[in-house]
């Protein structure tokens, strides 16, 4: 054997190796996220049994009984090592709901209080700190519907928005590829793990810009809970200037323009609304349904649009395409004008 033979097989033993030595921990690191996957399973079916025993208290009205077993789930959840909030996000909202459904008002300000406390970097605390407004505000007292739309500042037009800034990092992230390569006996969470499409770094940018307009959208809503229509108006005026793509200024605007009787506003702010997602919802089509043949996955994209239903990015990061249903509420209002 000569020296080339020698150092090229020597090179293809090594290759080989190499190769061996990544599959070997791709699987390895793979076993370790099954077990870890099992481990949670089982911590999670315990929440999830204790959940559908509330439901069935729920839906035979016994409320108190129901409100016991998801304080259960979310004690439960708080001690496991393994499972985290939004494994029992879904309990604490109940237990929020059905305080205030057998009017146990003290009691529902406690709990709110305590999860304010508990959660404070939860994307629902801006919701929470909403509904604890409204119970502790009297607003019969507050309101003032004697405000006049001069006395609304109006917000300063920027080149770039929240909402661009936004559009611009879901741009540089990689291509949604509607699991295309995924296998059949494979779950969401697990594809995403291996793969890992979204850097950390990038997930931080993307919570970031998301929660500069859930802090505008919650001093909105405290605002108009605490009867500061003026303050609300200027907040969800201003989310609508930053390109925020959610109904909620316009609905609430809707809604203040009705109470203040602002007949041209509220006619000219339902337009807006319509036009702005209409536009939006169009677009959303035409990028998905580009995007869905690249991966040729076109049919699966049409299946959830013609079903009205979202796509989301990977793990649910954002909607690729959302169809609005509001939007015929919406022009139903238009034709009642």
């Amino acid at each position: 054997m000569g020296i080339f033979d020698f150092l090229k097989l020597n090179k293809v033993n090594s290759a080989t190796t190499v190769y061996k030595l990544h599959n070997n921990k791709f699987d390895e690191e793979l076993e370790e996220l099954k077990q870890k996957n099992k481990a949670w399973e089982e911590s999670f079916k315990h929440i999830i049994t204790l959940r559908e025993k509330a439901k069935q208290f729920e839906q035979t009205q016994q409320y108190q009984k129901a409100i016991e077993i998801y304080l259960e789930s979310i004690d439960f959840g708080k001690k496991s090592d393994i499972l985290n909030f939004a494994n029992y996000g879904h309990d604490i909202e109940r237990v929020i709901i059905l305080y205030s459904k057998t009017k146990q008002v003290e009691k529902e300000i406690e709990f709110l209080n305590n999860v304010i406390y508990t959660y404070p970097n939860s994307q629902d605390l801006g919701l929470w700190r909403v509904r604890l407004s409204k119970l502790t505000n009297n607003l019969s007292n507050q309101t003032s519907y004697d405000l006049k739309y001069n006395e609304i500042i109006r917000p300063i037009n920027k080149n770039i928005t929240i909402g661009k800034e936004l559009n611009n990092l879901k741009k540089s992230l990689p291509e949604f590829n509607f699991y295309f390569d995924m296998p059949s006996d494979m779950q969401t969470f697990e594809y995403i793990a291996i793969h890992r499409p979204v850097s950390l770094n990038k997930s931080k940018e993307l919570k970031v810009l998301k929660e500069k307009f859930d802090l505008i959208l919650t001093n909105a809503q405290l605002a108009e809970n605490s009867g500061d229509l003026k303050t609300a108006i200027e907040f969800y005026l201003e989310l609508i200037a930053e390109d925020y793509e959610g109904k909620e200024p316009f609905e609430r605007l809707l809604i203040i323009y009705k109470k203040l009787k602002w007949k041209e506003q509220e006619y000219e702010i339902l337009l807006k609304a319509i036009d702005f997602f209409e536009s939006l919802k169009a677009k959303q089509r035409r990028d998905v349904i580009t995007l869905a043949q690249k991966y040729k996955m076109e049919g699966k994209a049409l299946e959830y649009i013609n079903s009205n239903k979202k796509i989301q990015y990977f793990g649910g990061a954002f909607d690729l395409y959302n169809p609005y249903p509001i939007l015929e509420k919406w022009k139903e209002k238009l034709n009642k004008f």
